[in-house]
Order: C-alpha cells, then sequence, then structure tokens
C-alpha cells in the first residue's frame, strides 16, 4: 500500500521555524530575503486608479507607480507591472518589480528588478522553486527563490514566489561577469532550432536583447543566427566544432538532460518548440549558452520519457548522433535521479518548503485551486519524489545499449 502523508503531519515532521517567527529588525540583506526557512512578508502600496487599471489591462506590459515594504524598509516609487504569459491574471496578478523604473539606480538589496510569482498554474505553489532546487543542484546557474505572503494596499493576495531577475547582478554573481549579450526568449512559434534564413529580422522578436540594446543590431543578433546556421549546416566530421564554437554544445545537452529528468513539458523540447530561457553571450566571446528560467511546468508526469519529443529539435537530434553527447545526456540523467535520492533529498524539501508556505496557501483567497487541490498536488509531488527517480534510472539503463551513430 502506498504511504500517504497528509500535509499537515509533513509540515510537523519537518520540524522547521513557523512562519511567524521574528528575526531581528537589523538583518536585512539579500540573503535574509531569500531565505529558505522564513515566508516573507512583502507589501506593496499602489494608487488605487493605478491599480485598477493595472488588474483591468492585465495582459498588457504597462508599468505604474508603488512602493515596497519589507520589514522596515520601505522602497519608494519603483514601476510594477502584470507579468507572466498563462499565469496573467487580474485577481492575483504575477508582478514585475523594477526597482529604477522611476528612480534612476535605485536597488532594493542590490537588485535593479524582481518578480512575484503569483503560482496560479500550479496548486502546490512548489513545481517553480523545486525544479531551480535541482537545476543549482546540478552546477547550472539559477534565480534565488523564496515564498512571501502580497499584500497590496493592505489587503492580503496569496503566496507567492519571490524571483531574482536575471540581468547583471544575476550574471556576476552566477558566471562571474556580465559584459555579454543577454537574450530573454519570448514564445512566438513553434522554433526547434531551424534556419530562420540570413535575414536577422526573424530572431529580433524571439530574442529580446536586456543588455547592449543600443548596439548595432548586426553586433546583437548577427552571431546568434550564425550560430543557428551552423547547427542546420552540413553534418560532417567538423560539425561539433563549428557549432560549439558559437553554443556550448555540452551545456546544451546538460540543461536539457535536467530538464527531462523533471518532466519539464513546456521547456526546450516543450510541447509547442522551445520555450523559457534565456541565452546568454559573455563578453569577449560568441559562444551562447542557455540560462533557465520559469519551470511551472515541470513535473508534469512520473513516467516522461527521457527523450520526450528530442527528435524535433535540430541541435538535440543531432548531438544525439554523437555517441560522447548521448552518454553525456544518458549520464547526467542518472546524476540528477541519484542526487535527488540521496538522503531523500527532494521528499525533504517537499516536507521544508510545506512546512514554510501551507498555512498562508490555505488561507490564501485569490488561488484558483482549493486547499483539497493543494494537498493533492504536494501528495503527488511526494509521490514523484519516490517513483520518478528510479523510473529515469531504469530508462537509462534501457537506453545504455550499443549505440552506432
Amino acid at each position: 500500500m502506498r504511504h500517504r502523508r497528509s500535509v499537515l503531519i509533513s509540515i510537523l515532521f519537518a520540524g522547521l521555524l513557523a512562519p511567524g517567527v521574528v528575526r531581528p529588525a537589523a538583518a536585512q540583506t539579500i540573503n535574509d530575503l531569500f531565505d529558505q526557512t522564513t515566508l516573507q512578508e512583502l507589501r506593496l502600496f499602489v494608487n488605487s486608479r493605478d491599480m485598477a487599471e493595472l488588474r483591468a489591462h492585465y495582459l498588457e506590459n504597462t508599468f505604474y507607480p508603488a512602493d515596497l515594504v519589507w520589514r522596515n524598509i520601505r522602497v519608494r516609487n519603483i514601476g510594477i507591472r502584470s507579468r507572466g504569459a498563462g499565469s496573467r491574471d487580474p485577481n492575483k496578478p504575477g508582478l514585475r518589480l523594477d526597482f529604477n523604473k522611476y528612480a534612476k539606480g535605485q536597488t532594493f538589496l542590490g537588485l535593479e528588478g524582481m518578480d512575484l510569482r503569483n503560482n496560479i498554474q500550479d496548486a502546490s505553489m512548489m513545481h517553480e522553486k523545486l525544479a531551480m532546487e535541482v537545476f543549482a543542484r546540478m552546477g547550472q546557474p539559477t534565480s534565488r527563490e523564496s515564498y512571501a505572503r502580497v499584500y497590496i494596499n493592505n489587503v492580503y493576495h496569496g503566496v507567492y514566489t519571490i524571483v531574482e531577475e536575471v540581468g547583471p547582478a544575476y550574471l556576476t554573481r552566477t558566471l562571474g561577469e556580465n559584459a555579454g549579450y543577454l537574450f530573454e526568449y519570448h514564445w512566438m512559434f513553434g522554433w526547434y532550432f531551424e534556419s530562420l534564413g540570413d535575414s536577422l529580422a526573424p530572431y529580433e522578436p524571439i530574442l529580446e536583447p536586456n543588455t547592449h540594446t543600443t548596439d548595432p543590431e548586426s553586433t546583437i543578433w548577427g552571431p546568434v543566427r550564425d550560430m543557428v546556421r551552423e547547427i542546420n549546416g552540413p553534418f560532417d566530421e567538423v560539425w561539433f566544432d563549428r557549432v560549439n564554437a558559437l553554443i556550448d554544445i555540452r551545456q546544451f545537452v546538460t540543461y536539457v538532460a535536467i530538464e527531462n529528468f523533471l518532466a519539464e513539458w513546456d521547456g526546450i523540447t516543450g510541447n509547442f518548440g522551445m520555450n523559457n530561457f534565456f541565452l546568454y553571450r559573455p563578453g569577449g566571446s560568441l559562444q551562447h549558452r542557455l540560462l533557465v528560467w520559469d519551470r511551472s511546468e515541470a513535473f508534469k508526469a512520473l513516467d516522461s520519457s527521457i527523450f520526450l519529443r528530442t527528435e524535433q529539435n535540430v541541435l538535440f537530434s543531432r548531438a544525439m548522433a554523437i555517441p560522447d553527447l548521448r552518454t553525456l545526456y544518458l549520464d547526467t540523467l542518472q546524476q540528477c535521479a541519484e542526487s535527488v535520492q540521496q538522503d531523500n533529498w527532494l521528499a525533504t524539501r517537499i516536507s521544508e518548503i510545506a512546512a514554510v508556505i501551507t498555512a498562508a496557501a490555505y488561507e490564501d483567497p485569490r488561488k484558483l485551486n482549493s486547499n483539497a487541490d493543494y494537498d493533492a498536488q504536494v501528495q503527488f509531488l511526494f509521490d514523484w519524489a519516490a517513483f520518478r527517480p528510479t523510473f529515469v534510472l531504469q530508462s537509462v539503463a534501457n537506453a545504455r545499449a550499443p549505440f552506432t551513430p
């Protein structure tokens, strides 16, 4: 019989600090904001007319002025706007916070901006956080994240995930430099790295530059077009060298392996083409790499194939024809499974996060799901942690048959 635990029992088992624990007023650092054992409290104060406009036009990216209060820090005159794709909602809006939108040079704990994810697509409110932790555990750069009760004009709007923006401070912290070209990918159509031709125009709307925005178009997007051209070039003995000069193929394969371990259905091998990533080209280099973003669609199934839709992606399918890269892919899947099993790490993290957010999640007046849905989805995550690693390990073993390109 399957062992089941209620969320409340899991919370008691975790034995962590309750969300209401008082912290010293002097402890006001970015590490405190992203403290994993604390449910933060964020208060936004917005002109009532502006808030009504934001709700009425929640599908737009219009900024409105607001103040943010955290502990005894008040950040005045920041910009807020609706954010998200399928998660946009007027009742519990996902929010983008830009601290220097109206006050040039202003930061909050060193951050120029951050996102408040409304978690309405995920009844457990944990997919994003747990998936990012798995990526970090596997050595990939990730945003720091924590949870908060969010109040807008003193009205409780529910549990949100605080997400560090992918920007210069993030790049410096994770990669040691920020002089390069950072692109945010925007889904426009089902794209799998097929060639889009010699023009730069097709790349401009789908890869928005977040740095060096005033540089010549050829400097910004030219290396991206060249990268895609080489990916689709002749598949010969020097294909790897040509392509790897423009995108780190080993990092790409590792990234896809982590996604597919997580049963991510809206990533590089997503349902409708590639989605939810940043592309970064370091300063002084032409070699791009992927940066992970938005994992709300992870943990979709216990038995999702480790090769789900991978044949559709030009770069990945060609990489899998190279024995060393196929081995890297399978090795990474195996490492993911073994890592989350070690010391029951994933199940423990589910319990620990539940200890922090469950009471506030039950009280969340604007979530789209019931408390019973929350409990069921948290239980599903416990089941996933118990079943998925074993399934992946068996799938990897089955795939390790002798391979001939």
